[in-house]
């Protein structure tokens, strides 16, 4: 299990006392640290999300420390991130949470990738009652986790009817017969995402004539593609696990089934779509969460040189980007609460309404969500390029998948 621990220099050992209910005062002398904990898919199937946005979180802690850390009680104090790597495990990824909290006496925990990680998290800190911060889990997803609602954990990203009606009209803007093939698994994106793909795609008039779901990890695609190369369909639209969604590709390939335009979430928004796949990737419709035009003038200012410089190209700037935002709101919070206990914290959490790179971020009382944009983007030479609406010195196009 890798363990990492991230302070500014000159900030002193944790001195932090913290109940088991998260409920630590959080005050002493100047110089003590706050600890934030986070348990992060580093490796496994979602490592290629994991690091990127461990860069977010660490970048935003050093900026708070520099300029002087978080006043709490009278004194400012330093923060201190505690790093874990659950492995993409969800059953890692909840003990960790909980060891964050008990062990390493963490007073907010923040978010993983994908709902498959970050339900379990926020299960265990409502159980703590922790505050839990965290995005890259579609809202309805999130909201739905927790059949009892949630209390101390909090989600912004891009809502899930929103991600269907805009991949359906990308796909309804290609000269095509109009007729589309679904493919799905049962993680919970896919699992949410399937009946609003569905009447997305028929309302902008195209016609699902293959709809294909399957268990995570299935390898065996063949007699799906197969049905989906025999009903004609030039259009294909999907919502997969990466290791599914590379599955997939590769045996669209070998199978000759050449569509005309495909949009794939999840597995393909990754810069491991492209290393994986290389040329098969070219063109692929995916989706797109984050843009420049998000941050202010101030926020770009710090992350350009530094996130954006290490991520220059990538499709994993944006992930980076995000999470500074995720820190942002935590951070934002411990300031105006001026305590790191929990309540307090949870309530000044509640209350965000703060400019982050992502935008402002205010959330929903009821859901405990707020609903961040959403965009079409295209694999182009190698890099994320946003078609939808068009970036500022992009081209759309036709896209024709990379097949051959």
């Amino acid at each position: 299990m890798r363990r990492s621990s991230f302070l500014v220099a000159g900030a002193a050992a944790v001195a932090l006392v913290a109940t088991a209910c998260g409920g630590g005062s959080g005050s002493g002398a100047s110089g003590e640290s706050i600890v934030i904990g986070t348990t992060l898919s580093l490796t496994g199937d979602l490592g290629a999300l994991g690091a990127p946005m461990e860069a977010g979180y660490k970048q935003e802690v050093a900026d708070v420390n520099a300029a002087g850390g978080i006043a709490i009680g009278g004194s400012h104090e330093k923060l201190k991130l505690v790093v874990l790597n659950n492995g993409s495990n969800p059953n890692t990824a909840g003990s960790q949470a909980r060891e964050l909290v008990l062990h390493d006496h963490a007073v907010a925990l923040l978010g993983s990738t994908a709902p498959v990680i970050v339900t379990p998290i926020a299960l265990v800190a409502e159980q703590l009652h922790v505050p839990f911060v965290t995005s890259l889990t579609p809202v309805e997803a999130f909201a739905s986790g927790n059949k009892d609602g949630w209390k101390y954990s909090w989600d912004f990203f891009f809502d899930e009817q929103e991600q269907a009606a805009d991949a359906a009209k990308a796909l309804a803007s290609v000269p095509s017969n109009k007729k589309v093939v679904l493919f799905t698994d049962n993680e919970p994106d896919g699992v949410v995402e399937r009946p609003l793909y569905e009447a997305a795609l028929k309302a902008d008039g195209l016609h699902v004539v293959g709809d294909y779901t399957f268990t995570v990890g299935t390898t065996a695609l063949s007699k799906f593609i197969a049905n989906a190369k025999a009903t004609g369909a030039q259009l294909l639209a999907g919502q997969l696990a990466q290791t599914d969604g590379m599955t997939l590709w590769r045996q669209l390939k070998s199978s000759g089934y050449h569509p005309q335009a495909a949009f794939l979430a999840t597995a393909s928004d990754a810069d491991s779509w492209l290393q994986s796949l290389g040329g098969t990737a070219q063109d692929t419709l995916s989706a797109g969460y984050w843009s420049p035009s998000l941050a202010s003038v101030a926020q770009l200012a710090k992350i350009t040189p530094t996130l954006g410089k290490k991520y220059a190209g990538s499709a994993n700037y944006a992930t980076a980007a995000v999470g500074y935002a995720v820190a942002e709101v935590l951070t934002d919070a411990l300031a105006k609460a001026g305590s790191t206990k929990a309540s307090k914290l949870n309530t000044a959490i509640s209350k965000t309404d703060a400019q982050t790179t992502t935008g402002r971020i205010k959330f929903n009382q009821s859901t405990h969500t707020a609903t961040t944009p959403y965009y079409i983007t295209q694999w182009q030479s190698g890099k994320l390029v946003q078609v939808q609406p068009l970036a500022p010195g992009a081209h759309s196009g036709c896209p024709w998948p990379g097949f051959s």
